[in-house]
């Protein structure tokens, strides 16, 4: 039956027909209920003649209904209509990947992206004992914000008691001994004879689909489905030298353990797929030579500190076993001759249970450290694992049941004997440093803690929190220097934001990093935070850059040193410097949003304007699901100043550009009816919306009223920014959006008054 525009089904009304396929029609509807437009799929009558398939259709509704992932279409409810079944989902808006595939092949680091969030989704679905068996580019859709979900599930195959996703179970699906479904060329070898089938089949089509998006072509190709299934059985070795030149040999290694024809012999689970394809995006997979069974790895001294595991019951210790890794972290990276794969790559797998081999390809590392903290009263039992990757032996283990009050030193003992089983050659002071007794006011310790496991939760409310702990820390035990440092942290990134006055805010900080130094002249992070208020707020760039300098001499792995390094030289006009330090600070934690932003910043700043876009949409891509779209907001700045308003106006869908919520309809209506003064005017309308303060978007009036050609009323909030002392001014001389303003009077007195270098653009 075919459904006419105005047809009601219960509170939906049908919009038009969108597409059809084998198993019904789909057409977009209207939710009067809920004010939304929906799918709705119903099942064609010659498909409900037949039992199997009606079956079929009834079991992808009940198994997506089962699931909820952010990678799978989502099902809203089953209804009968005239006897037929019918699914309302989720509408998407896009392509599948099969459309995109029409104009060529995709770059690799975008396949890999999708690939990691169609693996993403198959966890979610095998976790429900639910197998695909029917993933082909047809069956993933791209949608037009950059979701990427997994559709059809009609030949969905539910298996109970799966341990780890392999164990054989009853098929709800009731299909028949040795029948054959699925999609030849995507089917793995196990689909296609009959034999039984787990999640590691969605694993081997997976690869497939890798494959054919970086070649742009099916890897199993043919005439008939006979030459498809002969490729398939009779290739010991799959041809992959069409992705050589497309992408990294790590990416050729990923695809080939796909396709290994023994289940036995690929990843073991989509969670793994999802790991070392990320480590390939983040640049932490550059050392792979090869994987698989019989396969080594060869890799220099590297460890990967794991999260510890929380064996306890009470959830608000998880800032214990977070310190604990963290520490040992900091400790270790400070050690000469090995490489510490950073806190952002190994708090991924916070929760997961993955095995060595598959860690240590996807972060590139030869060991890897493991424990489990239980609290016990007064104590802690903490268990320690140190494991070789490349053959899964263990290197080094131990147990310790400290009082809470020698925790410190328990974490430098740790990382002590993992220096000494890895036969690390350390200098005297580095031997020293480890060997050093805290003497530390336990209770103060553990709010030290406290404080940064808020801290790093980068909010409103974890900076107040975190503040609230540092504070007791320093009352605790006024000689802890690290506590002191971090209240300097705390208070100048409140400052910054806007969320203490900076006038207050950034002396407090100042003070807080310097009576750190003068309790521990050797800590790095302090000269770090002294170095951020000078820049920020005292607006010197010379004293600053001294103490970033002595930062990194200190401590060259603290990436957060290295990216306001970066934004210092940008502002100076030392653009080649500035990119090579926000390089080195990605490269020691790599996922990190704001490490990556300095990267993105410095390439904007120094007026290389294109690249700090194809830049962006990268970043954009590799933190997609941050609570916080950073990307987003420069990506529309920088749109703006290369006067390319439309996408700026699509960029600006669902995004809050610098505290702003931006309506991205609205954006684009105005500039498609009124053109560049439309979309300007649209813009000023937002801001005076804005639900913030004015101190902290004085910024963005500046930009935007510049672009509009309202000058005076620009440089009236710049000045405002500069009589606040806020940290925004020394951007003004390197930012492009604040170009139209180079030359005037009042911007060059502004300058003036911050000291700010007058800098050549690249």
């Amino acid at each position: 039956m075919t459904l006419e525009r105005g047809f009601k089904i219960a509170q939906y009304e049908i919009l038009e027909s969108i597409g059809s396929g084998g198993m019904g029609e789909v057409y977009r509807a209207r939710d009067s209920r809920l004010g939304r437009e929906v799918a709705i799929k119903v099942m064609a009558p010659h498909v409900a003649a037949d039992p199997d398939m009606r079956r079929r259709f009834e079991t992808e509704a009940r198994a997506i209904a089962a699931l909820s992932h952010s990678s799978i279409v989502a099902i809203h409810e089953l209804a009968i209509l005239n006897g037929l079944p019918v699914a309302v989902m989720e509408l998407l808006e896009g392509q599948t990947l099969r459309q995109r595939l029409k104009s060529g092949p995709l770059p690799w680091q975008e396949a890999a992206q999708i690939g990691a969030a169609v693996a993403d989704g198959l966890t979610a679905a095998h976790a429900r004992g639910i197998v695909h068996r029917d993933l082909k580019p047809e069956n993933v859709f791209l949608t037009k914000d950059g979701t990427v979900k997994i559709l059809d599930f009609g030949l969905a195959l539910r298996r109970t008691a799966m341990p780890a996703g392999l164990g054989e179970g009853p098929t709800v699906a009731h299909t028949a001994a040795h029948l054959v479904l699925g999609t030849f060329g995507y089917m793995s070898p196990e689909q296609v004879t009959g034999e039984g089938v787990d999640t590691r089949s969605d694993l081997f089509a997976l690869g497939c689909v890798l494959f054919e998006m970086v070649s742009g072509r099916p890897l199993f190709a043919g005439s008939t489905a006979q030459e498809v299934v002969a490729r398939l059985m009779t290739d010991s070795a799959h041809d992959l030298t069409l992705l050589d030149a497309a992408a990294p040999r790590e990416m050729i290694a990923i695809v080939s353990r796909c396709l290994q024809r023994l289940p036995a012999n690929r990843f073991q689970s989509a969670a793994e797929v999802a790991a070392a394809l990320r480590g390939l995006i983040s640049g932490s997979l550059s050392s792979v030579v090869g994987v698989g069974p019989g396969r080594r790895v060869r890799r220099g001294k590297s460890i990967a500190v794991l999260p510890f595991v929380n064996s306890g019951a009470d959830p608000a210790t998880e800032y214990l076993t977070n310190g604990i890794t963290e520490n040992i972290i900091n400790s270790l990276s400070q050690l000469g001759g090995l490489r510490v794969v950073p806190r952002s790559l190994v708090f991924r797998y916070a929760g997961q249970q993955t095995d060595p081999a598959t860690i240590g390809l996807a972060l590139n590392t030869r060991t890897i450290l493991t424990g489990r903290v239980s609290p016990q009263g007064d104590y802690l039992s903490i268990q320690a694992e140190l494991v070789d990757t490349s053959n899964e032996s263990q290197i080094w283990g131990d147990q310790f049941r400290p009082k809470l009050s020698d925790l410190a030193n328990v974490q430098q003992e740790i990382a002590w004997q993992i220096s000494e089983a890895l036969r690390l050659k350390l200098t005297g002071a580095q031997k020293k440093k480890l060997k050093k007794r805290a003497k530390v006011n336990p209770e103060a310790y553990q709010e030290y803690l406290r404080g940064r496991h808020f801290f790093n939760s980068w909010t409103r409310d974890g900076f107040r929190r975190a503040l609230e702990h540092f504070e007791r820390a320093i009352d605790l035990d006024p000689t802890y220097a690290p506590a002191y440092a971090g209240m300097g942290d705390t208070i100048g990134s409140m400052s910054y934001y806007g969320l203490v006055s900076p006038e207050d805010g950034f002396p407090r900080a100042q003070a807080a990093a310097r009576r750190a130094i003068e309790l521990d002249p050797d800590l790095a992070e302090a000269y770090a935070t002294l170095g951020v208020g000078t820049l920020f707020f005292l607006w010197d760039w010379e004293k600053a850059e001294q103490h970033f300098l002595k930062s990194i001499a200190l401590n060259p792995n603290l990436a957060a040193t290295r990216a306001f390094y970066a934004l210092m030289l940008a502002t100076a006009g030392r653009h080649d410097e500035a990119l090579e330090q926000a390089q080195a600070g990605r490269q020691a934690d790599p996922l990190s949003t704001f490490i990556n932003m300095s990267v993105g910043w410095v390439l904007f700043f120094s007026g290389r304007t294109e690249a700090a876009v194809a830049e962006l949409l990268h970043i954009r891509e590799l933190l997609r699901g941050e609570a916080r779209d950073e990307p987003g907001s420069v990506l529309i700045v920088a749109y703006e100043a290369l006067g390319r308003l439309e996408e700026a106006a699509r960029a600006a869908t669902n995004t809050v550009c610098f505290g702003v919520p931006l309506d991205g309809e609205a954006l684009l209506r105005a500039w498609q009816e009124g053109g560049a003064p439309g979309y300007w005017s649209e813009r000023i309308a937002e801001l005076d919306r804005a639900p913030l303060p004015l101190s902290l978007i004085h910024y963005n009036y500046g930009v935007v009223l510049a672009h509009a050609g309202r000058v005076d009323e620009s440089l009236e909030h710049l000045e405002k920014l500069v009589d606040l002392h806020h940290g925004g001014p020394i951007f003004f001389a390197v930012d492009p959006a604040l170009r139209l303003l180079a030359g005037h009077p009042r911007f060059e007195a502004l300058l003036n008054r911050i000291g700010a270098p007058r800098p050549t653009r690249a």
